[in-house]
């Protein structure tokens, strides 16, 4: 894999099996579709992704800010250490096998999408949406901050809360079958569904 440092190019001309290191991307003129790459700190000076399709693709330390990915589809994708804060993944995304790392999720959304076999590990998803998520497979939270996350009309079968903090979800009672939860959690989900637990 080539190391492109400091350069400024346009999205478009990103090529696979390549590292692009404190790089400068430029608006894509096209369809974005990006395969086995490394963003090692770059800067994105676009915000709408949407329609896009990412392969195998590394995100270190970059920045998405209210960055919009409706319709698109990631796949194999990790980012670590990104801000994604307000991101909008919603509206028919397909996010599968990805991994979040040590990122910044406060108020993004998930809503609509389609999430298979991805996780979420030392994450703020404070406040986030997941509104009819679909899941396949399995979707966990390892030490994340989920208070207030917002799963409305998903079905909770494969989410891994277990590992996860909050006080509070958003959830439909008749959905959450299946849900993984630790045993302090179960008192939390309890008191959440208004059953009062008497001494």
């Amino acid at each position: 894999m080539a190391t492109i440092t400091k350069q400024t190019l346009s999205l478009d001309d990103v090529e696979p099996d390549n590292e692009y290191l404190n790089c400068i991307l430029t608006v894509s003129n096209e369809l974005i579709r990006i395969n086995d790459v490394v963003f090692d700190h770059c800067k994105f000076e676009q915000s709408n992704f949407d329609r896009s399709d990412w392969g195998y693709v590394e995100f270190k330390g970059c920045d998405f800010l209210n960055a919009t990915f409706h319709k698109s589809y990631l796949s194999n994708c990790k980012f670590t250490n990104v801000q994604l804060m307000g991101a909008d993944f919603s509206m028919e995304t397909l996010v599968k096998k990805c991994q979040f790392h040590d990122s910044n999720l406060h108020y993004a959304n998930f809503s609509e999408t389609k999430m298979e076999g991805s996780f979420f590990v030392d994450c703020n998803l404070v406040e986030s949406s997941f509104q009819a998520v679909t899941v396949k497979k399995e979707l966990s939270f390892n030490n994340c901050e989920i208070n207030q996350i917002d799963f409305l009309d998903t079905h909770m079968k494969g989410i891994d809360l277990s590992k996860a903090n909050f006080d509070d979800l958003i959830v439909n009672p008749e959905l959450i079958k299946g849900l993984k939860i630790n045993p302090w959690q179960a008192g939390q989900i309890v008191a959440m569904l208004g059953v009062i637990v008497e001494d």
